[in-house]
């Protein structure tokens, strides 16, 4: 193949799967993935992908500690209902169940928490016309007003992580890491409540035997 063929199939490829991102941060990824492979052991693999946690780990603790602070400008009973207002807000009219597997919250503390928005009038509740086991949830009109009060301080909590980080490559990080969670974003309602050797099962098609993980014939 063509350097020049190839330099064409790699664009027409982050472009499909990219198509909001600019010519400049396709031209970062591509140069990326051209240093030169290096042999790879398990062990190598391992200790990447937990650096990366790791430092994903560290900026989203620090990005919560700032949030937290910035939380308690509001008027909001703690800093998680910022996070339960706005996937409301996203969602529109949905059962407490919905909105607590958007979150990726654990029943009892989502219920909790959905409990002291509706004590504080944020967010209203009625039957499901459809289940009447079920309950559907809205924002009311204080509820919004709250949430859109409340964006002011959680964006600055954003802006203490990346004020001094350009916006190409914050878009950048979006594009390469966006595939990531959507793929965990459809398979994570499937996971619940599944121990933890069928969850890597299902995820990574491996199965978990005495402390390796082997892949299926």
């Amino acid at each position: 193949m063509s350097k020049l063929v190839e330099l064409v199939t790699a664009w027409d490829k982050f472009n499909r799967e990219h198509a909001e991102q600019s010519v400049e941060q396709f031209c970062r990824h591509y140069l990326a993935r051209q240093q030169a492979p290096q042999p790879e052991t398990k062990q190598d693999r391992k200790q990447k992908t937990g650096g990366l946690l790791k430092l994903m780990g560290r900026i989203t603790s620090a990005f919560a500690l700032y949030h937290r602070a910035a939380m308690t400008q509001t008027a909001l009973p703690n800093a998680e209902s910022f996070y339960y207002l706005n996937g409301l807000n996203f969602l529109g009219e949905a059962r407490k169940t919905e909105l607590i597997n958007y979150l990726f919250a654990e029943y009892t503390t989502g219920m909790e928490a959905i409990g002291k928005l509706i004590e504080a009038e944020y967010i209203t509740e009625k039957p499901d016309p459809t289940d009447k086991r079920a309950k559907l949830i809205k924002l009311t009109k204080k509820g919004l007003k709250q949430l859109h009060e409340s964006y002011s301080y959680s964006s600055k909590a954003g802006e203490m992580i990346f004020d001094d980080v350009s916006s190409d490559t914050i878009m950048l990080c979006q594009a390469l890491l966006k595939p990531i969670e959507e793929r965990h974003t459809k398979l994570l309602p499937s996971l619940k409540n599944k121990d933890f050797d069928a969850m890597y099962h299902q995820v990574t098609g491996k199965k978990i035997k005495e402390g390796k993980a082997q892949k299926d014939d």
